[in-house]
């Protein structure tokens, strides 16, 4: 779930804005997929345990964009990989 981007990715992590705008960005656009499934779900027919999943990732990503106002750059630079390919995957068809 939280393999490193590979040198052939299309987006690679150093673009102009810095590491922490990207990591930030890289936090919000997963944090929003996670709002948006839990949106889905307040209408029912979803998997409690995907549901429990779902908020337990948004949690994480919270926790995470917070950490981000303190982190220094390796930590940054950390929390953007990670990010990075947790959207890939959760946009993956």
């Amino acid at each position: 779930m939280t393999d490193p981007l590979h040198p052939e990715d299309p987006q690679p992590l150093h673009q102009p804005g810095g590491d922490a705008e990207q990591a930030e960005s890289l936090v919000t656009r997963v944090l929003a997929w996670y709002q948006a499934r839990l949106a889905e779900a307040r209408t029912g027919g979803h998997d409690p345990e995907q549901v429990e999943a779902w908020r337990a990732g948004r949690d994480r990503a919270v926790d995470d964009l917070d950490h981000l106002e303190d982190a220094d750059e390796d930590e940054t630079v950390q929390i953007a990989l990670i990010y990075a390919a947790r959207l890939k995957e959760l946009t993956q068809p």
